[in-house]
Parts: C-alpha cells; structure tokens; sequence
C-alpha cells in the first residue's frame, strides 16, 4: 500500500498552516507526506515535520509586465511540479487553495496519464476560492472548513463534506486562563500578514475611550513594522498598558488570555476565535477575493457571537459603542461568551483522514 502523500499550498499562513497541520497529524499516523508550496508560503511551514519542497508560483494581478514575469514563473513552476512528482509518486494529493496550488494541480493532470493518483481539495474559507473552484470537477472529495459555502455548484454537492479546519490543537480545548479581576486583555491581530487599517482605526477607538477605562484594559497588538513608531508614540502618550508585536508565535497563549479580540475574518481567525470562545469586533478584509472575508464573518455575526464592521463605510461611533459595550456591559459580554461557546468544531484531521482511509486504502 503507497502510503505517500502530496499535500499542496502555498501564499498566506491561513492556507499554509492548515496544511502544515493535517500532514504533522498524518505522519503522526504513519504516513509519508511532502509539501509543496511556494517562497512566500514557505516562512508560514517551518513546523513541518515532512519534507518541504519549493517550486515558482505567482497570481496574475497586475500590471502587463508584472502579468508576463508572472507567465514565465507559472511555467518554470509546472515543469518544477511535474519533476517532483515524479520524483515523489505519492498515492494521493490534498491541495489547500492558494494561487500556489495551480501549477501542482495542473502537472498532476499529466502525471495521472502514467500513475494513478487520487485528488481532494480543502477550502478553508466559506467562498471557494478560484484555484479550488478551477480543479473542483476533478476532486474525489471536497472538504469544507464552513458548514455553508456561498458559490458551490449544485452538481458537486455530493463531493462536500464539512470537516472544518485541520489543527494542532485538542478537540475544542478553549483553554480558559482569563482573569476578570485583572485587566481584560484586547487583542488587537489582522492575520498573517498584519493590518495597517485595523491599526489606524484601533488608534482612533482609543482616542474616544475614557482615561479611567483604558486604566482598566491591557492591549496586546499585533501591528506591521511600518507602524510601530507611530503607534508606540501614541500609545506611551496616553500612558496605557501594552504589548506590540509585528508577529507574535505564541497566538494560542495569548487567545487563551484574551476576552476581546479585534480582527480580520479569515479562516484561521474565525476558527480560534471559536476556539478560544473569544468575543469580537471583526473587520472582513474589503478587498479580500469574492468578498469571502465578509462571509466567513457573517458565520459568526448570524450566531450573534460578535460584531462586524464595514471598513469601507467605516462609522468611528459604530465601533466606540460595539467595543465600550463589550468592555462595560456584563450581560452583552456574557451573552456573546455563551454564543461562541455554543459553535462546535468537528475532529478535522480524524475526518478526513476516514475519507481516505474508505477511498483510497480500502
């Protein structure tokens, strides 16, 4: 039995660290698994107990120039892909979305002509991203991290199965190390990759909230390197306790301390949001593709567990009132807490590998 599997991804940490975690957890069983990602999703991999392989990849948005460099690194990347492939022959290939994806995905339609090979895909957001909508005819199976996917055909529902995202965690741990009689502690985080706006708007929040209740507060922020002075500058002025990083490693620590959270929606974050049964003031990215942000937001806002704000329509009142209510009224709180609390998340990595094991080892 081929017990060798591919597992492709690549571009932000909330496609790579899904993945890095389903292949730790199936090697873990057994298994063999090699990564495939690109230079940008590689620094998001470094738990990876596999084998890590690197291949050339770009999106094409941009510019004519930016769209032929892009042209010549997708090609070198194909004929990349196609060498590893043979090079690993797996038995099975798991993609977790991403521009990286494609190039693998589509060198796999030549390998299939001389080795059998078995395909899933993994969403991780609840809007099917282009590469995963592009390849979804060709899947065994098509795992879902969302219960509902807003775009996905009619005709390949049979396909879905709401698995959730995979992790490193312990079943619906929530870890619970907050303490109210100290500081609530605000974590202020857009992801991977950081927030320029959700740091602007946090500075303008700040500005509206009383002395004797900032007293009261402890800030933890996650804030690109760009910002750091600036924000370092405004928050030593108004004399308030804080923490910056423009990256933070120990996030589950700091999720299992945390009672307010301001953020993005991105898969990731929603799901340890959940987790951690953190109440939110959640920032959907405007520009993120298909507005899938906006929805993986709405999963939550729709269960009444926090509060979503439209950075292009931005109301400062809207936010200081959600965020002063959150900090001051227990019941608001509590009501949330209990919201989230309430949202169960399934044994990901366990299910999908049943699906594998029925499928392809039977």
């Amino acid at each position: 039995m081929n017990k060798k599997i591919l597992i492709c991804t690549g571009g932000t940490g909330g496609h790579v660290i899904p993945a890095v975690n389903f292949g730790n957890f199936m090697i873990n069983k057994g298994f063999e698994c090699c990564l495939i990602l690109d230079q940008r999703g590689n620094k998001f991999s470094k738990n990876f107990n596999g084998k890590i392989f690197i291949i050339r990849s770009s999106h094409l948005s941009g510019n004519i120039f930016f769209k032929f460099n892009s042209l010549i690194n997708l090609s070198i990347g194909l004929v990349q892909s196609l060498f590893l492939l043979n090079k690993i022959k797996p038995s099975t290939c798991i993609a977790f979305g991403s521009y990286a994806t494609f190039t693998p995905l589509l060198a796999l339609f030549f390998y299939k002509l001389f080795r059998n090979i078995k395909l899933y895909l993994h969403e991780q957001n609840s809007v099917i991203g282009k590469v995963n909508l592009f390849f979804l005819p060709f899947t065994k199976s098509f795992f879902t991290n969302f219960e509902i996917v807003t775009n996905l055909p009619k005709k390949y529902k049979n396909k879905r199965l709401h698995v959730g995202l995979p992790n490193n965690k312990k079943l619906n741990i929530g870890i619970n190390n907050k303490n109210h009689f100290l500081k609530k502690s605000i974590f202020i985080y857009g992801g991977s990759q950081g927030s320029k706006n959700l740091i602007d708007n946090f500075l303008l929040l700040i500005k509206t909230i009383d002395d004797r209740e900032l007293n009261k507060l402890k800030f933890v922020i996650q804030c690109p390197k760009k910002q750091n002075e600036i924000l370092e500058k405004n928050l030593k002025n108004l004399k308030i306790d804080y923490q910056i990083k423009s990256y933070f490693d120990d996030i589950d620590t700091i999720l299992s301390e945390t009672d307010i959270a301001i953020t993005r929606a991105g898969a990731g974050t929603i799901n340890d949001l959940v987790r951690y049964k953190v109440p939110s003031i959640i920032f959907p990215l405007p520009n993120s593709i298909y507005n899938h942000q906006y929805y993986n937001a709405k999963f939550l806002l729709d269960k009444k567990a926090c509060i979503v704000i439209n950075e292009n329509n931005f109301d400062l009142k809207d936010y200081s009132k959600g965020f002063n209510r959150l900090i001051n009224e227990k019941k608001y709180f509590e009501n949330m807490k209990e919201s989230i609390s309430k949202i169960f998340l399934p044994d990901t990595n366990e299910l999908i590998l049943k699906t594998l094991l029925n499928k392809d080892y039977e």
